[in-house]
């Protein structure tokens, strides 16, 4: 992405009951927008929920390296973080290799030791490699915050996992390990009883009619 950027590039395609998701030039850098203020009042109220939590989240995940840092939004119903390069994995860009998977592994191992746990990383759009093939993670609206590492933040981080070897399997399997393979096999069948993906749906569907 050149320096200089004159207009505001879509970076995800619209939806009723989602987020306007742009690449804006502000105050002498490149940052990404994510904003819900020209929703419907139903989802604007939600959204401005989410952005408190999402910049609540990332101040607990700050000066971790593949990161984004949050940065003053123009409203309450808008969050700005800066912007990493390169590409998300669901671009296809380019193949991750092992050094890729390596670095992202202890970049994972980071965000969990802040006793936060991402739950979407079966999403590949919330992966991202920079112009140096070093990983970043985004999207940590629908993350949870647990300090104290009991039973419930080992086994969401077995859910992050889960996801994350979803992604290595899809992308470059060759690299999966005999665990690895293990793992992933254990949570194909998992997937199939996690509620959250489930409640989420429903939720968006009822805002989406809402909203019309």
């Amino acid at each position: 992405m050149q320096g200089m950027m004159n207009q505001d590039i879509p970076l995800k395609k619209k939806r009723l009951y989602g987020p306007d998701v742009h690449l804006v030039r502000r105050g002498g850098q490149n940052l990404v927008e994510k904003t819900y203020r020209h929703r419907p009042p139903p989802v604007r109220v939600l959204g401005r929920i989410l952005v408190r939590w999402e910049t609540f989240i990332y101040s607990k995940l700050g000066g971790i390296p593949g990161i984004p840092r949050v940065t003053p939004g123009p409203d309450p119903f808008t969050l700005c973080t800066t912007y990493m390069g390169g590409h998300n994995l669901k671009s296809g860009v380019k193949i991750p290799d092992a050094a890729y998977f390596d670095a992202l592994e202890r970049l994972m191992a980071d965000v969990h030791s802040r006793g936060v746990i991402h739950l979407d990383l079966r999403n590949r759009r919330n992966y991202g490699m920079d112009e140096e093939g070093r990983p970043y993670l985004v999207d940590f609206a629908s993350s949870v915050y647990l300090p104290w590492r009991g039973p419930l933040w080992r086994v969401l981080c077995a859910v992050d996992r889960m996801g994350y070897l979803k992604i290595k399997a899809k992308l470059n399997p060759d690299l999966l390990a005999a665990e690895e393979r293990r793992g992933r096999a254990l949570g194909n069948i998992l997937s199939t009883l996690w509620i959250p993906p489930r409640v989420f749906r429903f939720l968006r569907d009822i805002l989406g009619r809402i909203a019309r």
